[in-house]
């Protein structure tokens, strides 16, 4: 959990891209990435595999009030999903 929460959007995109997740990656596990705005799912682009990703950032019966308000934002994430969705 400590790890997730320090991670950001250059190094989510990094890693996807360094790993061909727009090929290869059928589940994407971010929970409790609370510094990302989602634009560093940018690789998964048009992914034909991608079946699931996880963006939660609480645990299950955990208070869902965060403070600071993380930066996730639809704008960045709901276009690549829709790539997705668009691509099947």
């Amino acid at each position: 959990k400590d790890l997730s929460a320090k991670l950001n959007d250059d190094d989510i995109e990094k890693v996807l891209l360094r790993i061909d997740a727009v090929n290869k990656v059928k589940r994407l596990k971010l929970a409790n990435c609370v510094n990302i705005t989602g634009a560093g799912l940018e690789p998964l682009w048009g992914s034909l595999i991608i079946e699931q990703i996880d963006l939660s950032l609480v645990g299950e019966h955990q208070n869902p009030i965060i403070y600071p308000e993380p930066p996730i934002s639809c704008n960045h994430v709901l276009p690549i999903l829709d790539s997705v969705i668009a691509s099947e």
